[in-house]
């Protein structure tokens, strides 16, 4: 019996992933698939293999039957017990989730945003999240037409500018149908992990922010999507992109009042538009041309 463990002890590999820029550390235990994964889907976050005394902030352990998870007193991904992964992809997605609650927890004053947002010239134009209106799918035009990605699902919001959270765009497989063949070809020449339905897009530096890349916003945008229609903007009321920092805003650390205030200062002082769209590629280079 003695000996049975001992063999099985030594078929277990372990590995641990520092994250520099918080500083927390994982071990991963026979997940050699998921560690190369993270070193492309994390920009700007220092991971190494280097030996530190950074503390544990959770195990991760393939079974039999995909994957375990142990945390050591740190933020615990929310879908991992009612929905337990099947993909190493999957596992991936889980670690991003948990490593931006880190980060978060190590910087309370930031805010964040769920949204996107893309460099266009000096400034950013900010997606906040809405359900199927196609912000990835537009965050991924944009890059493939040239323009520096700085967040596709989660955004730090820096008093009046935005704060890259060094985090790979992320799509849905099969994509849009109504991808042009460019862009088609830009993301299957950019591909990084996939697998279970996603695929994480890899655009070349300098087309991708890395954690704490800064800059100030351009405009909010709020998105709506129709069929055959040309891009059109039109102005949008303060109240609009208020309701929607306030519904997408992932802090709750801080005094709401605090949270309120912040947000309302960006919606009010910022330009502000609902861009009404069919197609992702014309939208991206009328916004290119809008507003660069």
């Amino acid at each position: 019996m003695v000996s049975f463990f001992f063999e099985a002890s030594l078929l277990t590999k372990s590995r641990f992933i520092t994250f520099g820029a918080i500083p927390q550390k994982v071990e991963f235990q026979d997940c050699d698939g998921i560690i190369d994964g993270l070193h492309h889907i994390f920009r700007g976050w220092k991971l190494s293999e280097d030996v530190t005394e950074a503390p544990l902030a959770a195990t991760v352990k393939k079974a039999q039957e995909g994957w375990t998870w142990t945390s050591h007193g740190t933020y615990r991904p929310r879908d991992w017990d009612r929905v337990p992964p099947r993909t190493e992809l999957r596992v991936m997605t889980d670690v991003h989730e948990a490593a931006l609650h880190w980060y978060l927890d190590a910087n309370p004053d930031l805010l964040c945003l769920h949204g996107g947002a893309a460099q266009l010239g000096n400034g950013l134009i900010c997606f906040p999240a809405q359900g199927r209106a196609g912000k990835s799918t537009l965050i991924a035009n944009l890059a493939a037409l040239g323009q520096t990605v700085f967040a596709d699902d989660v955004l730090g919001l820096d008093r009046d500018q935005g704060f890259a959270m060094g985090f790979l765009p992320r799509l849905r497989v099969p994509l849009a149908p109504n991808l042009t063949a460019k862009v088609n070809r830009y993301i299957t020449n950019h591909k990084g992990p996939e697998g279970g339905g996603w695929l994480y897009l890899n655009p070349a530096p300098p087309s991708m922010a890395n954690l704490g890349a800064k800059a100030p916003f351009t405009a909010f945008i709020l998105l709506r999507r129709t069929e055959a229609s040309k891009p059109k903007l039109e102005e949008a009321r303060t109240a609009d992109i208020l309701h929607a920092l306030i519904k997408e805003n992932i802090i709750r650390t801080l005094p709401m009042e605090t949270i309120f205030d912040r947000l309302h200062d960006m919606a009010q002082s910022h330009p502000k538009y609902w861009l009404t769209y069919s197609a992702p590629e014309p939208a991206a280079r009328f916004l290119i041309e809008r507003f660069s």
